[in-house]
């Protein structure tokens, strides 16, 4: 937990609260490939029983009912939907009482017809999941599914008490009829480490081949077979986790998340496998699967991979993972690649998948304007330098603190509060930010050094907030900082992202945030009285674009 603590910058919380967040990081990151706000999904001192929370739609932790209803805007009719609840206790004991607590809350949070919390995260996640249930048509299987963890740091040995417990509350969730799935478990002191640990360890898989090529010299390309393997192997090597489950991560460069086997493609994969004759002919009648790794070695017919990705053959892979228990003899041709280089990883991306209709802000990471802001935060050297993370766990095992490093989503809410004077989107409508922005943010001609501009605001923030130089409490205040940030140091015209005066602004934003002292402080001071000065803030209230507006009358 130290490590944690310090990577994300949380020593200024009381340990309690450190100790629910990084059970809500374990826990969640084993449920989400993708990055998020641990203030989203914590709940605060008035949490009734839950200490995390989260509603995920395909794969993504929803922070707003709002980008809940912008995920169910497309014809799409087949979205994965889950509910994660967790309780966290440092005792080293499994109590009843606590158990039985927690229970009793998320039962009210699912089933109250009026939800009443004073905790602002719950109160929000109430408002999601209530916004979810009324798409249940586009939902798959009708329903969503649930996950709690109930976490101790003692070692859970069965008790008969605790069992029966458990046992009642799958019975009690099951009985509601809500939910396709129900996932219920203690986690203890080895358990909770296993999640910790994947959250940052290299990921090593080994796959036996019935038949492989060696492809010849490609510029940018180390090594590169084409091979035909087992399914079964395949499935087993490359995407189950220990436990059982799919292994997520490994699809996050894909830019095509599970499309489900009420996809038409996916129901001839699926009618393919299940049939006799047509099965042997599968390696003939599908694509296969595309892999990505930097490390590949072949040791006589067996491939080591680490780290690896798939970057074509979501769909194929996530059909034999469904049908992973009758896979018989059955052939998969796969293709792997081993590079180091970003391009080439960014260029397989797009091609291995043009074929299909994409989101274009799946794409964002594939942008040229995206790679020349990552080699402009490279140029830096200074104590504190910041990371642009292209590539989701592009920087796993290297030892550098998570608060230095901005996914091109982080980087992207950092610049439209700083930039666009828009920090409510940033905060609740990020799905209607991208609507919005995308072509602004992310336009060839936009300065680079906004970017880390406004990165590098984020990160003097988050470090004076942990240090209590910052109080806490100004933590929901953060994107509209930025916008104040701007208006203090840089300047409050609008400006076009790609105009000098905008470069001008960001540089002299840099220089002072570069550095930890007092003139970093002493801005953010003053920020400080302005947001104190506003009176009562209401969550409703700090989502309207007024607020920003009454906090920039006084700079």
């Amino acid at each position: 937990m130290d490590g944690f603590v310090k990577s994300h910058g949380l020593e200024a919380e009381e340990e309690a609260i450190q100790f629910e967040k990084f059970v809500n990081f374990s826990v969640m990151s084993a449920e989400t490939p993708s990055s998020f706000e641990l203030d989203d999904v914590t709940t605060g001192k008035g949490d009734d029983g839950i200490d995390g929370v989260a509603i995920i739609i395909d794969e993504e932790i929803i922070a707003s009912p709002e980008d809940a209803m912008k995920s169910f805007s497309s014809a799409r009719r087949n979205h994965d939907v889950k509910v994660v609840f967790t309780q966290a206790k440092r005792s080293e004991s499994f109590d009843l009482g606590d158990f039985l607590k927690f229970k009793e809350a998320v039962l009210r949070f699912i089933s109250q017809d009026t939800y009443a919390s004073v905790d602002d995260v719950l109160t929000n996640a109430r408002q999601i999941f209530d916004a979810t249930l009324a798409e249940v048509p586009k939902i798959r299987n009708g329903k969503p599914s649930l996950v709690a963890r109930f976490v101790t740091t003692g070692n859970y040995q069965k008790p008969a008490a605790l069992e029966t417990a458990l046992a009642d509350f799958a019975i009690q969730i099951k009985e509601l009829g809500l939910f396709a799935e129900t996932d219920v478990q203690f986690i203890d002191r080895e358990e909770l480490t296993k999640l910790w640990v994947s959250t940052y360890s290299e990921v090593l898989a080994k796959l036996e081949l019935f038949s492989s090529a060696a492809l010849p010299t490609i510029a940018g390309i180390d090594e590169a077979y084409l091979a035909v393997v087992k399914a079964r192997d395949f499935v087993q090597n490359l995407l189950v986790t220990p436990d059982g489950t799919l292994r997520t991560q490994v699809f996050e460069e894909n830019v095509r998340s599970y499309l489900g086997e009420e996809n038409s493609v996916n129901q001839s994969i699926s009618q393919t496998l299940s049939s006799g004759p047509s099965a042997s002919r599968f390696p003939v009648l599908n694509n296969g699967i595309t892999i990505v790794s930097p490390d590949v070695k072949l040791q006589g017919t067996t491939l080591h991979l680490k780290n690896f990705q798939i970057v074509n053959g979501c769909q194929t892979s996530n059909v034999l993972f469904e049908h992973r228990s009758a896979l018989n003899d059955i052939m998969v041709n796969v293709k792997v690649v081993e590079t180091s280089n970003e391009d080439v990883f960014s260029e397989l991306v797009r091609a291995t998948n043009s074929q299909s209709k994409i989101e274009n802000t799946q794409f964002l990471s594939l942008r040229p304007i995206i790679k020349r802001i990552e080699q402009y935060f490279n140029t830096y050297e200074m104590e504190g330098k910041l990371y642009l993370e292209r590539r989701e766990r592009q920087y796993v095992g290297q030892d550098i603190p998570a608060t230095r490093i901005f996914s091109v989503h982080e980087a992207a809410k950092c610049v439209t509060a700083m930039y666009c004077n828009r920090p409510e989107l940033s905060s609740r409508y990020t799905k209607q930010m991208y609507e919005e922005l995308t072509d602004v943010l992310f336009a060839d001609d936009t300065k680079e050094i906004i970017f880390y501009a406004a990165c590098l605001t984020l990160y003097r923030f988050n470090l004076l907030t942990s240090n209590s130089t910052i109080p806490q409490n100004m933590k929901r205040f953060k994107w509209h900082i930025l916008a104040l940030v701007r208006a203090i140091i840089g300047s409050k015209a609008d400006e076009g992202l790609n105009s000098k005066a905008a470069e001008r602004s960001a540089q002299r934003i840099i220089d002072v945030m570069a550095q930890h002292g007092p003139a970093a402080t002493d801005v953010f001071s003053q920020i400080v009285k302005i947001c104190q000065g506003l009176g009562e803030v209401t969550t409703d209230r700090l989502k309207r674009q007024a607020i920003l507006n009454e906090m920039l009358a006084h700079v």
